[in-house]
């Protein structure tokens, strides 16, 4: 298989479906077409798979796992009140109402890999995954994000490390939906039981990288990472407008 797709490229994609994702929700173009707001689900499915794989990439070529983790602990943190107003506006901004952005997702799987490397424990290392998952509850991507991160990590084949992770995301997600939707049709729209698949998307974008980092001066190590903030700002201001 000829691999064209380096780091760069996987995180171009990532953060375009996160975008489109982002516009389709916080704009609630659901109200105004089911076809489109689907794209964006769908497109948007993209983002956190890469991003785990991505994490998991960086936490077996980091020399700093502590930096790594300050770097997402810091974009968590000044994420928060935009993540709030871009998805939860009619929503007070308390502690009892906030939802964690993907970055605390990210930041609780890098956590639950570094501390499960360093264990040989099986019991211990049940705990971790148990108590890592759980502890993202309240959380973009919540349980299922971190057992993706897990999956990517603890998964030593490089096709099947690629594969099944996405897989068994897609299936949980699907299946509960679809439990959700015979429960109530009415509480679970088309489309999104159908947009978790968007996540199978993930699978021959990471089957084609090349392991290279590409092109990655430090305005755009900073600015992938700025991104997710700022567009955010971005659409609340632009939403705001109209």
């Amino acid at each position: 298989m000829n691999k064209k797709l380096d780091a760069f490229h996987l995180k171009v994609i990532a953060i375009v479906a996160m975008l489109l994702n982002h516009i389709g929700s916080g704009f609630k173009l659901y109200e105004y077409s089911d076809q489109l707001f689907f794209f964006t689900e769908f497109i948007g499915k993209l983002t956190f798979p890469i991003m785990a794989y991505l994490l998991v990439e960086g936490f077996h070529y980091t020399r700093n796992i502590k930096k790594y983790a300050t770097r997402l602990a810091f974009f968590w943190i000044i994420s928060i009140y935009p993540f709030h107003m871009l998805f939860y506006p009619d929503h007070p901004f308390s502690a009892t109402e906030l939802v964690n952005n993907i970055f605390f997702t990210l930041l609780m799987g890098l956590i639950l890999i570094t501390l499960y490397d360093k264990t040989e424990n099986t019991a211990e290392h049940i705990l971790l995954v148990i108590g890592f998952s759980f502890a993202t509850v309240m959380s973009d991507w919540n349980l299922i994000g971190v057992l993706i991160i897990f999956g990517f990590y603890r998964i030593q084949n490089p096709n099947f490390k690629k594969i099944i992770p996405p897989v068994y995301a897609a299936g949980f997600l699907f299946l509960l939906l679809l439990i959700a939707y015979l429960i109530s049709p009415s509480s679970v729209p088309w489309y999104e039981l159908v947009s978790v698949l968007g996540i199978l998307g993930t699978i021959p974008l990471l089957l084609h990288y090349n392991g290279q980092r590409g092109y990655s001066p430090n305005w755009v190590k900073w600015g992938f990472y700025l991104f997710y903030p700022l567009h955010m700002v971005i659409l609340i201001i632009i939403r705001g407008m109209l």
